[in-house]
């Protein structure tokens, strides 16, 4: 290097990067890893990444597949519940991530259930 030239600075590794996550995460293929950032006087911060992981092999990938959608839904219905439960939000935010939480397990449930199972359709004496 000339003495004129001034070195090249190297970027800076997000803080995330560097320590551990707080908890795992996954949902069918699909995991995640939450970090907590933070202290109590400055406030928490949440921060999460997604990938999917192949059964065969164990190869990690950030790219989809539309029947990866439903595991999308799960791993945001837990990742909620999780957020929610652990108690360093407001109380107006975990109560909106505790909502989220069950609306979204409400929705699973019914998307999930098979079509015959709806009372009114398995006992033909009620529709009478």
């Amino acid at each position: 290097m000339r003495s004129n030239e001034l070195p090249t600075k190297r970027k800076q590794q997000p803080r995330i990067a560097t320590s551990k996550p707080y908890c795992s995460l996954g949902a069918g293929c699909l995991t995640s890893f939450l970090w907590k950032t933070g202290d109590q006087g400055s406030g928490w911060r949440y921060r999460f990444n997604l990938f999917r992981c192949a059964a065969k092999g164990g190869r990690v990938s950030q790219l989809f597949r539309p029947a990866d959608l439903m595991h999308f839904v799960k791993l945001a219905q837990v990742m909620a519940a999780v957020i929610a439960d652990d108690g360093c939000l407001s109380p107006v935010e975990r109560g909106d991530l505790r909502r989220l939480a069950t609306e979204l397990d409400e929705l699973l449930t019914r998307t999930t259930e098979p079509t015959n199972a709806h009372p009114a359709s398995s006992n033909p004496e009620e529709l009478h």
